[in-house]
């Protein structure tokens, strides 16, 4: 039956391609008194899709039809299915068994038949009205690649050009786009027909991975089987957070009205969970154990794990569910708490040399983030440059780093290659609504290499890395432009599983930079005012040794403010870091306190100059940092972009550590705590004799 559906919806799209050229030739003109309900309902391709919209609420709560919304003000992209598609889709339920005959009369119960016209109407639309954005074919996201606005039913879809004909596209490779009635122009939105329903998958990574294990066609069986195995099934099968989910329906979430904005922000609407898996391919496996993946257990891949030396202190049993355990240690190294789209595996923004505002530009410099996987945490690396040509995994190139180099690979031997993730069509990457798997070629683990290299590099992170809510909820380097987040400072009601906040008194917000020109690193920032009080639960370091924390600041704001940094393994016992940091101070302050010059060319003195600042506790901002879309002024050029060192201690990979702000001045109304973004070095790197650290 599977099969049978593939290859009927794979026809179905071949055929849909090439059909309806005919019809309304006009589309392409703006329809200047239209909305999009109403050019709907003037065009008689539309009507079955017309009385659905009708016949469909808004949500569950309100008695607006979606067709009333689409007569109204707003920012709509509509895809819209024509009689032909909502009946071609009627036609895969017969297939599927749901219903008997493909009519509407023919459904079991009036909840199937809700269900299944909730699905045609409210997926067909992108609602960007808070965004203020609406989509054209031009501005679609690349290949295999998400709108960042969900569908009215809170659901990604992806885009797929075809490479046979660049002028053919669908929605989530089977829903095709007519190549003449797409780009229509209506007062409240863009109107684009489509020759099937759009219909994203319900399926979770738990529920998929289970099916995976007996289903020997889809490539990631073995993947499956070891899931299954070491009992994270139901782990992986959540979506959202519903206790989160009540609470703000019933408004126990209030915008907060803050002095600095016009306008109120906003709390999140969802807590979403999510899940990326980085999967070794059946094909892979049979190749390195020599056997058919019908006949591989999990047994055999740990016997193999075992044999190259990975996690030499795990236990070696059939325990599988045990986090001491082996083969648990290998699968969930391959697993990260969030779900990581195509488009934001490299966070591409404000690195020199880069245009955020150029369509499709091309990587530069390199980008990278290093996340903490489930299981035993542990760092994993995601890396994109110029000349990497696509991410990878746990890279680790040479770099052109010197004073006046300009940060591009210098060599990257076969070692630390990395592990190539394969993104586009044809691929094999699998959307469910909370993950994505991504098929890799080759292992990944947590050898003593990887430990190694990451241990003699300067480890950066935004702020905003710690926390996978903030990936999980479409927050991280969003498109929308000035985006803010309130969250709630209630102990009952808190957001984050990796952030406490201390007091009911912290007024504490995510704000995105977007095109604000701000030093900010990847542009987003950590906001707190009030009598704040935080703390993060750190990412672990890769090995044992000692460590320099510091922490990324610009003080361009007046309302900067005095924190006192603590520091410690005992969240409840953090011990305070020197004396407070004034967010205020920088290289633009009176009297020049940080010994801050710009930086004159003469290599010697200008490493004198960074000698002279480290004395008192402050780097200049990094090199690597631009504020504007392909701006020239980086942050090391920047008086008011610098870093303090906050902590300097000996760390180990197997402690957990938090870091907590609070506030230490009288007149915290208006004064803030920012932290752009954090960075962990190395003594090998900061206190390296032969070779200096980089400005970068």
């Amino acid at each position: 039956m599977k099969k049978l559906l593939s290859i009927v919806c794979g026809l179905l799209t071949i055929v849909l391609l090439a059909c309806h050229e005919d019809v309304d030739t006009s589309a392409r003109y703006v329809f200047k008194e239209s909305t999009v309900a109403s050019y709907l309902e003037n065009h008689s391709q539309f009507s079955e899709y017309v009385r659905l919209m009708k016949e469909q609420p808004v949500s569950d709560v309100s008695k607006t039809s979606v067709y009333q919304l689409m007569t109204a003000y707003g920012c709509y992209t509509c895809f819209a299915p024509t009689n032909d598609a909502i009946q071609l889709y009627l036609d895969s339920l017969v297939i599927k068994k749901i219903i008997p005959e493909a009519s509407w009369d023919a459904f079991p119960n009036e909840r199937t038949k809700d269900s299944i016209r909730a699905v045609i109407v409210l997926n067909s639309i992108l609602d960007g009205t808070k965004y203020d954005r609406m989509y054209f074919t031009a501005e679609f996201p690349k290949t295999n690649e998400e709108f960042e606005i969900t569908t009215m039913a809170d659901r990604k879809i992806s885009v797929t050009y075809y490479k046979t004909d660049l002028d053919s596209l669908s929605i989530d490779g089977m829903c095709p786009i007519s190549k003449k009635n797409r780009d229509i122009e209506t007062i409240n939105g863009f109107i684009h027909e489509v020759g099937y329903v759009i219909n994203p998958s319900n399926e979770t990574l738990g529920s998929t991975l289970h099916k995976f294990s007996y289903d020997f066609e889809c490539n990631l069986s073995v993947m499956g089987k070891m899931v299954e195995a070491c009992g994270l099934i139901d782990t992986l099968t959540k979506v959202r957070d519903e206790r989160y989910e009540t609470l703000y329906k019933t408004g126990a979430f209030p915008d907060f009205n803050w002095q600095l904005r016009s306008w109120p922000i906003p709390p999140p609407e969802h807590r979403k969970y999510g899940f990326t898996l980085f999967a070794e391919t059946d094909e892979f496996w049979e190749t390195t154990l020599g056997k058919d993946r019908r006949e591989i257990n999990v047994e055999d891949v740990q016997n193999w794990v075992q044999e190259q030396g990975y996690y030499p202190e795990a236990v070696v049993d059939d325990n599988y569910k045990n986090p001491d355990n082996l083969l648990y240690q290998f699968v969930t190294y391959h697993l990260l708490p969030q779900r990581i789209p195509i488009d934001k595996l490299a966070l591409h923004y404000n690195e020199k040399g880069f245009n955020y505002k150029v369509k499709n530009a091309a990587p530069t410099i390199p980008v990278w983030a290093h996340y903490v996987t489930m299981g035993q945490r542990r760092l994993l690396r995601i890396w994109e440059s110029a000349e990497s040509q696509g991410p990878y995994l746990n890279r680790f190139p040479k770099l052109n780093n010197g004073r006046t180099e300009d940060y591009h690979e210098k060599e990257c031997t076969e070692q630390n290659q990395g592990v190539r993730l394969e993104t586009g069509e044809g691929s094999g990457v699998v959307r469910l609504i909370n993950a994505m798997i991504y098929p890799i070629n080759a292992p990944i683990a947590y050898t003593e290499h990887v430990r190694n290299e990451l241990g003699k590099v300067r480890l950066r992170y935004d702020s905003w890395e710690f926390q996978p809510e903030a990936m999980n909820n479409d927050m991280r380097l969003t498109t929308r432009t000035d985006a803010c987040w309130y969250f709630s400072s209630d102990p009952d009601k808190q957001y984050f599983d990796n952030m406490t906040v201390n007091s009911k008194e912290t007024r504490f917000m995510l704000l995105s930079g977007r095109d604000q020109s701000w030093p900010n690193y990847q542009g987003d920032e950590v906001l707190a005012e009030g009598v704040y009080d935080i703390t993060f639960t750190c990412p672990p370091v890769p090995k044992t040794g000692v460590y320099e924390i510091r922490m990324g600041v610009s003080t361009y704001s007046g309302t900067r403010g005095i924190c006192q940094v603590y520091w410690g393994p005992r969240k409840d016992q953090l011990v305070p870091q020197g004396i407070p940091v004034n967010m205020q101070l920088g290289g633009n302050s009176a009297n020049n306190l940080l010994g801050w010059e710009k930086d004159s060319g003469d290599e010697d003195y200008d490493a004198e100059v960074d000698k002279k600042m480290r004395n008192n506790g402050f780097l200049k901002g990094p090199e690597y940092i631009v504020a504007s879309a392909g701006g020239r002024e980086t942050n090391r050029m920047n008086a008011g972009a610098t870093r303090r060192i906050v902590v300097r201690e000996t760390m180990s990979p197997d402690v957990v550590y938090y870091i907590r702000f609070k506030t230490v001045q009288p007149d915290y109304t208006t004064k803030q705590l920012f932290v752009d973004y954090l960075e962990w070095c190395p003594k090998e790197v900061y206190d390296n004799p032969e070779r200096p650290e980089d400005i970068w």
